[in-house]
């Protein structure tokens, strides 16, 4: 009888461990917990020397949107996929040349996405009028700020 009950409280913690598992049965990247690096936005590359970010985390969102950091809401159901209250630091960068409207770029692009698919460690977010970005799963470590080269001279 003992033997029984052990077999069966193994069991249990197998189908536990199991269904834990079953969240990312490919072994890729969850969209909660990952820093995700913006590698396209409609088909452009973002400028060298920034690294747009997005991270979701318990139904907030944040990042880096080129110069500033930015944070919000946002919500899923199905693969639809929404951003509301978003809000950001309000610093201007002039360097590298067109960071700032690739900000605005990036946050308006947020602002009117309605799903996203998330293949092979591939995050691809659509916009209402079919608009895109796709991120690739980065560490929590990467892109809070725009990567300054230090071996060049500041104006």
């Amino acid at each position: 009888m003992k033997k029984l009950r052990i077999a069966l409280v193994i069991s249990i913690f197998a189908i536990m461990l199991s269904a834990c598992a079953w969240s990312s049965p490919t072994g890729q990247p969850d969209l909660e917990g990952t820093t995700w690096v913006l590698t396209a936005f409609n088909q452009n590359h973002p400028i060298e020397g920034t690294q747009p970010t997005i991270t979701f985390e318990d139904g907030q969102v944040s990042g880096n949107a080129s110069c500033n950091l930015f944070g919000g809401s946002y919500q899923i159901k199905g693969d639809a996929i929404s951003f509301s209250d978003l809000f950001a630091t309000e610093m201007y960068c002039m360097d590298p040349e067109g960071v700032m409207e690739q900000e605005h770029t990036y946050l308006e692009l947020l602002g009117v996405a309605q799903r996203f698919e998330l293949v092979d460690g591939i995050l691809t977010i659509y916009t209402e009028l079919e608009q895109t970005m796709t991120f690739q799963a980065g560490s929590t470590t990467e892109a809070t700020m725009p990567i300054v080269d230090e071996t060049q001279p500041t104006p």
